[in-house]
């Protein structure tokens, strides 16, 4: 039946983000929402298209079936749809983020069809579908039929005009519909009397009216039932056994009361499942008698089908009443579907058969390849529904599902695992990959020298995997880069062990180079890092997907890198649709994933974003026990505030970091940073309140630690504080050494935001540092002087700053610029000015750039204006 009056409403408001369909069960929706797919196909839109089930109640499974739906429609997706889909992988908003990022890549209008969504029974599918409907892309539509109205603000949408809504009302036949209805059904046996008695029995309901034509076309000689239709469960479960299948042939229902454990089928599986050798006849005559069937558009030489949700749980318990084996039919539907390749409808089945060996030898046989960890998340999910007794004699199962709990920091569960798995006696071949588990779990607690030793152990041991020897020499290289062992891990990535990294694409290969870009990054070496960790990142994107786990690894380093390097919007982009993976990583990944979004946050929000954020981070690295991210997140607050102008709290702050520091006083060197970052900040406190010597007693901690993990970026710290600190006591010459110690450091290492995020202070000392003598640093000096002056990283709240134009009697210049000043006044040319001063050309032009910056102008002539007024 064309429901022509809904079409041209639903096509004249086509535009609207949110098109609504609410109704009764049996009011047409479905049927509503296939002809206005096929309408939409038609005028040229894409079309995606799901029918929710009480099995997509959860967030976790409604997200893998709409990302499966997008993806049959041939959106192109990113990465590893069930990682994104976990209990823990993501917020709301980040889920609806990625999900309007990918949806706004689809050419043209796109129409997302969501049928039966009041089996969306987590409030936070509303959420992230309101997320979604309010940052929609102009081209994405949503279609929602449901039972009930959903949990949206509507009034919003209502008043903004974009919401299309066809409720119980609209959905009902008018008299016309009816009887077009019923003449099409009962072979145009109806009169106008009989039509209009089964039109006010029903009032129109579509599902009614259906059942009605199906019990009159089996009994023509039955009366029309003068009682009206009762839309509780209990009169349909009446109305059904009474006139629906009470004259079905006793085949024909038992066949349908076993295809009902079927989400969806085909003449085969329902072949398999009831036994049946005329499942194909049978499926015939149900569609014959339009006993509730619909047929599904799956890609494929298969008709695939789903019954009526109502007339499948009729039969479910009906089926369930007589006594049935249901648990055998699973097992069926379990072969079938695993022989078609259709693994999560066979494992499925194979679940609410409720026989875990059969779920075990299921997996056991589709294991997954260690090529691709983001597949190992899946896996493991699925071996968590099975009990951990049923488990712990299948050892490699275990172990995948461990490694998968690992990778996607379900920690707890892990060591849960591990400990299971040593409960039981197991061969001697486990020995080495339990070692290898060990030493991940004791990484992702942050304990470096723990993993280190536990490596030691296994060191030369073969592990009889790729993948689990790539994990051994990543995890070495990492701690080996943390405990500033450098020329070591260097040694073990170039030499034989390394092959397994350098020689595959393999994710966890990978994960391993990342760790070597990791160790540049700690060593300050931030112009390799970005060299190597540019080509790492893109193989990753281009082998496993933008939102694979080892892309994401590799981009939260990259971060870190190309902010140092001051290309900010690159670091941005690296980190976009990526902060919900990452919350959930490595400590070393998560650490430098958040500090680099604060830092893009100050840049490019405000200091207060950046605060809120590291903030709401303090607290999630102190919930995960992690003290090393808690102590980062401290230190980056404070030197926030300072710059803020808020020393109160940053007063606070400090207390709290040396709170941190005093419980780490050990030889670790998680230790040995958190106690680095507890003397910086106490540093960088002590120059705010103008006590210089304080702030350089502070500076020996962090040059003590520098040196022993050979960290090249908290050198340059050490150096730059303390310029600031001697300036502060008026020992120029000696705040100058420095300042050109750090500049030379800084310039051979590719630091930038390293000085620019000092603000104020750098360009002050900086203005006084005369490198006219060294023409290799003369470029990045003057590329400091000016975005010092241009791009620093936050406005302090302090009294603002003239501009230098406006203070130029007040700028201090060096004999040498001086002199030129004077010839200057005088009208010299370059040349003339280099033969007065026994100097080069290149030097005299040298000096002037920096003379007309410190004079804020950008002509000889202005510069001779500024010299006369300066007297």
């Amino acid at each position: 039946m064309v429901r022509e009056q809904l079409l041209a409403k639903l096509q004249a408001e086509r535009h609207s983000r949110l098109q609504l369909i609410v109704g009764s069960a049996g009011f047409g929706k479905t049927t509503l929402m296939a002809q206005w797919r096929q309408t939409l196909i038609k005028n040229g839109a894409q079309v995606a298209w799901l029918s929710l089930s009480p099995d997509d109640a959860s967030l976790e499974s409604f997200c893998v079936s709409l990302l499966g739906a997008l993806r049959q429609a041939g959106l192109p997706l990113d990465g590893d749809v069930l990682l994104l889909a976990g209990p823990e992988a993501v917020s709301i908003q980040a889920m609806a983020s990625l999900l309007i990022n990918t949806l706004a890549r689809a050419n043209g209008e796109l129409y997302v069809l969501l049928d039966d969504f009041q089996h969306a029974a987590d409030v936070r599918i509303a959420q992230m579908m309101q997320a979604l409907i309010d940052g929609a892309p102009h081209q994405l539509h949503v279609v929602l039929a449901s039972r009930n109205t959903p949990p949206l603000l509507l009034g919003r949408l209502r008043a903004m005009g974009e919401l299309c809504e066809v409720n119980g009302a609209g959905l009902s036949f008018d008299f016309a519909e009816s009887l077009a209805f019923l003449k099409a059904h009962l072979n145009q046996g109806v009169d106008l009397d009989a039509a209009h008695a089964i039109h006010d029995q029903t009032d129109g309901w579509p599902f009614g009216l259906q059942l009605m034509s199906i019990a009159l076309k089996a009994n023509p000689k039955k009366s029309v039932k003068s009682t009206a239709l009762l839309p509780d469960s209990a009169a349909l479960r009446a109305y059904l056994s009474e006139d629906v299948v009470a004259d079905l042939p006793t085949e024909l229902f038992d066949f349908l009361q076993k295809i009902s454990i079927l989400r969806r089928f085909n003449a085969d599986v329902a072949a398999q499942v009831t036994g049946s050798a005329r499942a194909g006849e049978l499926i015939a005559a149900v569609e014959e008698r339009n006993l509730f069937i619909q047929p599904v558009d799956l890609p494929g030489n298969r008709q695939w089908y789903r019954l009526h949700p109502l007339f499948v749980e009729f039969l479910a318990q009906r089926l369930q009443t007589r006594g049935e084996d249901i648990a055998q039919l699973h097992r069926r539907a379990t072969a079938w579907f695993e022989q078609a390749g259709l693994i999560p409808e066979s494992l499925r089945h194979a679940l609410h058969s409720e026989d875990f060996s059969v779920v075990v030898q299921l997996l056991e046989r589709k294991q997954p390849s260690y090529r691709s960890v983001s597949h190992l998340s899946q896996f493991m999910r699925w071996l968590e529904q099975v009990p951990l007794q049923e488990l712990t004699g299948h050892p490699s199962l275990m172990l995948l599902g461990i490694w998968g709990a690992l990778l996607t920091v379900l920690t707890s569960k892990a060591r849960a695992w591990i400990t299971a798995f040593e409960s039981v006696p197991q061969a001697p071949q486990w020995a080495n990959q339990l070692q290898l588990l060990k030493a991940s779990l004791a990484m992702h607690a942050d304990d470096e020298t723990h993993c280190l030793g536990l490596l030691e152990l296994s060191a030369g041991e073969p592990v009889g995997h790729p993948f689990l020897e790539q994990v051994r020499v990543g995890m070495t290289i990492t701690c080996l880069s943390l405990v500033g062992r450098y020329a070591e891990a260097r040694s073990l990535f170039n030499g034989p062990g390394g092959r397994c990294l350098r020689n595959s694409d393999d994710e966890m290969a990978l994960m391993g180079m990342t760790a070597m870009t990791s160790l540049l990054l700690l060593e300050g070496k931030v112009l390799e890092a970005e060299r190597m960790g540019s080509s790492i990142l893109a193989q990753a994107e281009s082998v496993h997907g933008r939102r694979s786990v080892s892309a994401c690894a590799s981009a939260a380093v990259m971060a870190e890198v190309l902010y140092e390097l001051d290309r900010v919007e690159e670091a941005r982009a690296v980190l976009a649709n990526r902060l919900d993976i990452l919350r959930f990583s490595a400590p070393g990944y998560m650490i430098g994933a958040a500090l680099s979004h604060a830092r893009l946050l100050a840049l490019q929000d405000s200091p207060h974003s950046a605060l809120a954020y590291l903030t709401q981070k303090e607290a999630h690295f102190r919930d995960m026990g992690l003290d090393r991210g808690t102590a980062r997140m401290l230190d980056e607050q404070l030197s926030l505030c300072l710059k803020c102008g808020d020393w109160r709290h940053a007063e606070t702050l400090q207390v709290l970091l040396d709170d941190l520091a005093r419980n780490h006083c050990g030889p670790s060197s998680c230790d040995a940073e958190i106690m680095t970052l507890a003397a910086l900040s106490k540093a960088r406190l002590a120059l705010a309140r103008r006590q210089p010597e304080a702030a350089l007693q502070a500076l020996h901690i962090v040059e003590r630690h520098a040196g022993e993990l050979g960290r090249g970026q908290w050198r340059v710290k050490v150096e730059l504080l303390r310029a600031f600190a001697l300036d502060e006591l008026g020992r120029n010459g000696e705040a100058m050494d420095h300042l050109r110690s750090a500049i030379a450091s800084g310039y051979r290492l590719g630091l930038v935001r390293t000085f620019l995020d000092e603000g104020q202070a750098f360009q002050t000392v900086l203005l006084k540092l005369d490198l006219a003598e060294d023409a290799a640093l003369g470029d990045f000096y003057r590329r400091l002087l000016i975005e010092a002056a241009q791009a620093s990283p936050v406005e302090e709240d302090k009294t603002p700053q003239k501009p230098l134009e406006a203070s130029a009697s007040q700028v201090a210049l060096t004999r040498r610029e001086q002199d030129i000043v004077e010839l200057l006044e005088q009208s010299m040319s370059n040349k003339r000015i280099a033969l007065t001063l026994n100097l080069s050309l290149q030097t005299v032009k040298w000096n002037l750039k920096n003379i007309f910056f410190k004079f804020g102008v950008s002509s000889r002539y202005d510069a001779i204006i500024v010299a006369r007024k300066r007297g």
